[in-house]
């Protein structure tokens, strides 16, 4: 009788041996899981606050492009044109620079 007692014992030990090496594997398992996820979760958040400034600035450059001013300096810098009564000076240097270089 001693001995069936003492195999039953080493079973329910082994058992419950095999069962805390289980759980014990799963939580870190998950615990490598989760770290991980929490990275990638510090990432995209990451990535968000960017997109969201360049969001908030883009719409700053949105509201600009209605203004007085905005149109009036593209309008010089694109369109090259200018006021009535202003006096344009163009910068010779640079563009000797441009006449030397396209005779060559």
């Amino acid at each position: 009788m001693k001995s069936k007692r003492k195999k039953k014992i080493i079973w329910t030990n082994f058992f419950v041996f095999i069962f805390i090496l289980y759980a014990a594997f799963t939580i870190a398992s998950q615990q490598v899981t989760i770290y991980r996820l929490k990275k990638s979760q510090q990432e995209i958040s990451g990535k968000i606050q960017a997109a969201q400034k360049e969001n908030q600035k883009l719409q700053d450059m949105l509201k600009d492009t209605s203004t007085k001013e905005y149109i009036e300096k593209a309008a010089r810098e694109q369109l090259g044109l200018v006021k009535p009564d202003e006096r344009v000076y163009v910068d010779q240097s640079s563009s000797d620079v441009n006449l030397q270089e396209g005779g060559n």
